[in-house]
């Protein structure tokens, strides 16, 4: 049986890609004995399959995660893992000097979770300071066997790769989960995920506080956490807009539990800003509401594709709240219409956009990059 390292120094350790869907997949397998290292939160784990090590960093500052990578490469040395898959562009640095360990020869495959280039680029970085990131992220990708793509985008800006690749979608893993008729007594809109202003968190708060000023019945829960201070700005405006009986903030949550209150919810939402590192993406929340068979709203620049196919959903324009305000009525007063939309989104996630199809493609690859190596 193979050892296989899962690591993360900035994602937590309960991150729904890399632990519920990625290392559950590489230990049902047999064939390894996965060691997932990844950042500590509030949360403690609980039911660790017995094929899994749950290893945990201390969350520390940017320039204090340097010393989370020593402990990994001090790990790693010692362990001499046979397979490596790392999730953050800044463990790149890392996976080079790991390279350097004499007559020590692992796979080594980078999960790229984003566009760093495309990133950088919306943080207006000077033209010079992204080239030599460029020249260096090149550089540093040579010390990889393989390269996942979260995003088809992605592999647009890194043709110059020779190692294999693979597109390996973010889609949901909810087999076990079981089916809840039951609704909410009012209509609800839902959100599950990070909460910024590049994913919508005051757009959402607008869109209510507009909806109430129209003297709509409704109800809004948002699930998830971000900044100590954005969380506060939030929670300002709904006070200070009087919508407490109309938005709960409802702060992290399991996932199991998330996923009950999506199904008992009427509308999903999902309204990032026109980023260059999300335009075309497939955001993964959209795919769990279609798991749990409710419509969306989504930004009109993402997943267009799915949309067009299933119409399970329906697109607005975030930087014109006219256009989602109309989108919101038009669920809200349309229930058996709506209700259609989430049957037809939960046909298409049992058909095509579930894990299960995407964690056979993430194996094949590791297949073949084993049985290279």
């Amino acid at each position: 049986m193979k050892l296989f390292y899962n690591i993360s120094s900035v994602h937590p350790w309960n991150d729904t890609r890399i632990y519920f869907r990625q290392a559950f997949s590489f230990g049902e397998t047999g064939m390894y004995k996965v060691k997932h290292i990844a950042i500590e939160n509030n949360l403690i784990p609980e039911n660790i399959p017995a094929n899994i090590e749950l290893e945990l960093l201390p969350k520390k500052s940017r320039k204090g995660r340097m010393l989370n990578w020593t402990a990994l490469y001090r790990k790693i040395k010692k362990d001499k893992p046979d397979v490596i898959q790392f999730h953050d562009p800044e463990l790149l640095i890392l996976m080079s000097f790991i390279r350097r360990i004499p007559r020590y020869h692992p796979v080594i495959v980078y999960d790229m979770h984003e566009n760093v280039p495309k990133v950088l680029m919306r943080k207006k970085i000077p033209g010079i300071a992204l080239s030599i990131y460029r020249h260096l992220e090149k550089r540093l990708l040579s010390a990889c066997s393989g390269v996942v793509f979260a995003e088809m985008t992605y592999k647009e800006d890194y043709q110059f790769l020779t190692c294999p690749t693979i597109d390996v979608y973010n889609y949901p893993k909810i087999p076990e989960m079981k089916e809840n008729k039951g609704k909410e007594d009012v209509f609800t809109f839902i959100y599950l995920g990070s909460i910024s202003d590049l994913r919508g968190g005051e757009t959402m708060l607008i869109l209510a506080k507009r909806l109430v000023e129209l003297k709509k019945v409704f109800h809004m829960k948002i699930i998830g956490t971000g900044s100590e201070g954005y969380i506060e700005k939030l929670k300002t405006f709904i006070l200070d807009n009087s919508l407490e009986d109309y938005i709960s903030l409802e702060g992290v949550m399991a996932f199991d539990k998330a996923f009950e209150s999506i199904q008992k919810a009427h509308a999903g939402m999902a309204f990032l800003v026109p980023d260059p590192n999300f335009m075309g993406g497939k955001t993964t929340k959209c795919f769990e509401y279609m798991a749990a068979g409710i419509p969306f709203m989504v930004s009109d620049f993402l997943i267009q594709d799915v949309m067009d196919k299933w119409s399970c959903g329906v697109s607005a324009d975030v930087a014109n709240m006219d256009d989602m305000v109309q989108k919101a009525v038009y669920l809200l007063e349309s229930p058996a219409m709506a209700a259609n939309m989430g049957e037809r989104g939960k046909a298409a996630y049992r058909k095509e956009y579930n894990w299960e199809n995407e964690k056979e493609k993430l194996l094949s690859l590791f297949d073949e990059l084993n049985s290279c190596s």
